[in-house]
């Protein structure tokens, strides 16, 4: 009896061993499951091959070379052209020449029939007129020697101021009769032309002094 009991017990100490470590290894499986798992690594993403971005660079200014030809202007747009502009009128043929004297004071002053100065010198600027322009005079049309027809008028009064001119004379032609003076204390009035158109010369010529100038 004593011997089973005695059995009885070492069995019952052993289930009771057996049921401490099953209970220690069911603790065991407990505390394991309860710790924290470590973090997976997480997979690296697939790499992606770098996109090439071209990079524009400024142009550098070329830098003229001394010496070289020089750079060609863009040519500028070209503008329409407008009109010509209307040329202006010449004006007319001067009747005056060149005096050095000033102008005199009295364009009232009064004339009368004296022994005329300048006929001489005025016979002469005629005469020389028609050897240094025959074109504005009719040769073959004559009412005296070396009165011939004139044909353009005009010129014909200025020649014979600017050969006057020459001889040291004033002159100024008023569209009627050509004045002529060496001073403003008197000049002398001629008519060169005669109502037909030939030139009038000598005596005829002459018709008043005016005392003093009246230009």
């Amino acid at each position: 009896m004593a011997r089973g009991r005695v059995i009885c017990r070492a069995w019952t100490g052993r289930l009771a061993v057996a049921a401490l470590l099953a209970i220690g290894l069911a603790g065991c499986q407990a505390l394991k499951d309860a710790l924290p798992t470590k973090p997976s690594e997480p997979s690296p993403a697939p790499s992606q091959s770098p996109v090439s971005i071209p990079v524009v660079l400024p142009q550098p200014t070329p830098t003229p070379i001394l010496g070289g030809p020089a750079p060609t202007p863009s040519p500028s747009p070209s503008s329409t052209p407008g009109p010509n502009p209307t040329p202006t009128p010449s004006s007319p043929p001067p009747t005056g020449g060149s005096c050095s004297l000033p102008p005199s004071n009295s364009p009232d002053a009064p004339c009368s029939m004296q022994t005329p100065a300048f006929l001489g010198t005025v016979d002469k600027a005629i005469t020389l007129l028609t050897q240094q322009q025959p074109s504005i005079f009719d040769l073959n049309s004559k009412l005296c020697e070396n009165c011939y027809y004139v044909k353009n008028e005009a010129a014909y009064v200025s020649g014979v101021i600017k050969n006057l001119n020459a001889a040291g004379l004033c002159a100024i032609h008023d569209g009627e009769e050509l004045a002529v003076k060496s001073s403003n204390s008197f000049n002398e009035q001629y008519d060169i032309l005669l109502s037909s158109g030939h030139i009038r010369r000598g005596g005829g010529s002459y018709r008043s002094t005016c005392t003093p100038s009246w230009f």
